[in-house]
């Protein structure tokens, strides 16, 4: 089954490259591989782990965190926030990458617009944060771990992780290698911190409460960062 787990992790890169490529530049015809993102982690918890009711939906079966752990996934997420907010500005300065040349390249790609901004940041700190730790952390990095051991299912799905994000980023100007490079050590870095933190007796919930308040926090800085608000 090992083939088959890879092809099902590789399939939503694929869809993704796609979507960029063939489909119309808004944010919703990019997103369609997040219907494959989270049908495949479904039919495999199904199909092999043999899971049924909620528990093929998200791990119920996992106990409720205990204070310590939700404590440090807060930790975690404030952290990302705070590091990035100091980070970004300085190395956009140093990598000559202006604001107002990056807003330009997401509103020509995702039809942006400052209210419609808003409701995807919404849309990414609950529902998408919550399909992504399902795929990534409860999906991919277990079932990794189970074939490769723990080191490479932890940075194999963080990898993943990175990997998928740099797509928002591709072809866009002033983005250099050197920037995409630093994005992704970053982005490995966090997912790695929240599979540390899944392997924790209820982990997961604390992993998807930390992925949501760093996406709340980071994306809502970057709108006016970017000059949205």
């Amino acid at each position: 089954m090992t083939w088959l787990l890879l092809l099902l992790a590789a399939a939503p890169f694929i869809l993704k490259t796609i979507s960029l490529t063939l489909l119309a530049k808004n944010y919703l015809a990019q997103s369609a591989y997040k219907v494959f993102q989270l049908g495949a982690p479904l039919w495999w918890r199904r199909r092999v782990n043999h899971y049924s009711g909620w528990r093929v939906l998200w791990p119920l079966d996992e106990p409720w965190p205990r204070t310590g752990t939700w404590v440090a996934g807060v930790v975690i997420a404030l952290t990302a926030v705070s590091l990035s907010m100091l980070a970004i500005p300085r190395l956009a300065e140093w990598l000559h990458i202006d604001p107002a040349t990056l807003r330009q390249d997401f509103d020509a790609r995702f039809s942006m617009t400052p209210w419609r901004a808003v409701v995807i940041v919404i849309f990414l700190s609950t529902l998408n944060s919550a399909l992504e730790e399902f795929h990534f952390r409860a999906w991919l990095d277990p079932e990794l771990s189970k074939r490769f051991g723990n080191g490479v299912g932890i940075l194999g799905s963080a990898a993943a992780f990175g990997l998928m994000h740099l797509f928002i980023f591709a072809n866009m100007q002033n983005v250099t290698a050197m920037s995409l490079g630093l994005v992704f050590v970053a982005l490995v870095m966090i997912a790695s911190a929240w599979s540390l933190l899944a392997r924790r007796p209820g982990g997961i919930h604390a992993a998807w409460l930390s992925h949501a308040l760093t996406d709340a926090g980071l994306l809502s800085w970057g709108l006016v960062w970017l000059g949205y608000f």
